[in-house]
């Protein structure tokens, strides 16, 4: 029997495995995670699942329809554990009780996370709006639990305790794990205890607690007479919106030539707004190093200096946040290497206040809260309230200096 014939006869005799519809979720689910919708083909998910293109469509309609499977079912993972809590049988469940279980449910569904950030506006209408109510759903439990443990919080200082909470639950997914599941998940769970527990600031009075926040001052957008500048602006927009892959020169309400002039293709304006924001990142963190008072007090330099670009560059910081993994590879590479020497200061700042958190942990406190702070400043109805910057900084400063560390029981993560 020739090659050729013994592979048609093993062919021929494979049997469809039961769980292929799971193999196909769940390599779709690395892949979007890894490479982003739009660079994701039919064809390299079932490559990865060992199937044809044509196989995949027997279990779903589309690439669509499959990242809305994906989110579905790992979001729905959060949202049992959520509505389970509240339909405990003794009718009482605690808020840290509510915690736990959520974290164990995402851990589990790792790649919601990132997937929810940056590949949810590739689904269809009605199913980012079905993604976006869960979503909501899950947030709800929380500011419910919250309200319940602590009636005195005012409904906006609840709702940003209750989204920073859901962010450092589902931020594992966004980052490499050196900590085993059995310490990352009390350590997540206290972390999100913390940020709930930050008292709010001052100016939360108690007869304006039921009243509507204060919003923050609209920005002036003044054109400037810049053409790259217009460029960068116009494209940082149109990426935030659509994504990079759904994003051609010709969508930025300036002439093709024009933009030539200035660059070279649709990747090195990705990568001139990153390399701004990196830059940007450099200056926050050499101010909070200059200008602190103290060793100890470095760590609230940096977190109010990230604060600062995530909430007066929005569009900027989030291409940043969710379009780095479409940058050419050198200036990929060159991204890595700064986000992790970003980490890595404020890992030894964080020390510095607190010397008796190992670096791992430290690393997972910090992921948890950038993670959070990437999440938060892109929700509309939290952003633009006025005294939202400060409460960032004070619920990411309680997580990062008080939550308390897992007992020593629990080790780091081991390779088998």
């Amino acid at each position: 029997m020739t090659a050729s014939q013994t592979v048609k006869a093993s062919t021929a005799t494979r049997r469809r495995p039961r769980d292929r519809r799971a193999q196909i979720l769940h390599n779709a689910s690395e892949l979007f995670t890894k490479y982003g919708f739009h660079a994701v083909r039919m064809e390299d998910i079932a490559e990865a699942t060992d199937v044809t293109a044509r196989a995949i469509y027997r279990h779903f309609a589309n690439k669509q329809d499959l990242l809305s499977q994906v989110v579905l079912e790992d979001q729905d993972r959060l949202l049992m554990a959520a509505q389970s809590a509240e339909r405990s049988e003794t009718g009482v469940c605690s808020l840290e009780e509510l915690l736990t279980r959520m974290v164990e449910a995402s851990l589990e569904s790792l790649r919601l996370g990132p997937l929810w950030q940056r590949e949810a506006r590739h689904l269809t209408a009605d199913d980012f709006e079905r993604v976006r109510e869960g979503t909501r759903r899950i947030g709800g439990a929380v500011r419910r639990a919250i309200e319940k443990a602590d009636p005195s919080k005012s409904r906006f200082g609840a709702d940003v305790r209750a989204w920073m909470a859901v962010s450092i639950i589902t931020s594992p997914g966004h980052y490499d794990r050196s900590l085993s599941q059995r310490r990352l998940s009390p350590l997540l769970v206290s972390a999100a205890l913390a940020a709930i527990n930050t008292p709010e600031l001052a100016s939360a009075s108690p007869e304006s607690r039921d009243a509507p926040a204060a919003e923050a001052p609209v920005a002036n957008e003044r054109p400037g007479t810049s053409r790259r500048e217009q460029i960068i602006a116009a494209a940082a927009r149109a990426f935030r919106e659509r994504g990079f892959g759904g994003v051609s020169l010709d969508e930025f309400g300036i002439a093709g030539p024009a933009v030539y002039r200035y660059f070279d293709s649709k990747a090195d304006i990705l990568s001139a707004m990153i390399i701004r924001v990196q830059e940007w990142m450099a200056l926050e963190s050499s101010r909070a190093m200059h200008h602190s008072a103290s060793d100890e007090q470095v760590i609230e330099g940096l977190v109010r200096g990230y604060v600062r670009i995530a909430t007066e560059a929005t569009d900027l910081f989030a291409v940043s946040v969710t379009e780095a993994l479409n940058l050419p590879a050198s200036a990929a590479e060159r991204d890595r290497r700064i986000r992790q020497d970003d980490l890595a200061e404020w890992v030894k700042w964080l020390r510095t206040s607190r010397s008796e958190v190992t670096e791992a942990d430290a690393l997972a406190l910090v992921n948890a809260v950038r993670t959070a702070l990437n999440d938060l400043v892109r929700i509309p109805h939290l952003s633009r309230h006025a005294e939202f910057p400060d409460e960032l900084v004070a619920c990411s400063m309680n997580a990062l200096l008080n939550t308390p560390m897992p007992s020593a029981r629990s080790g780091r993560r081991r390779d088998e």
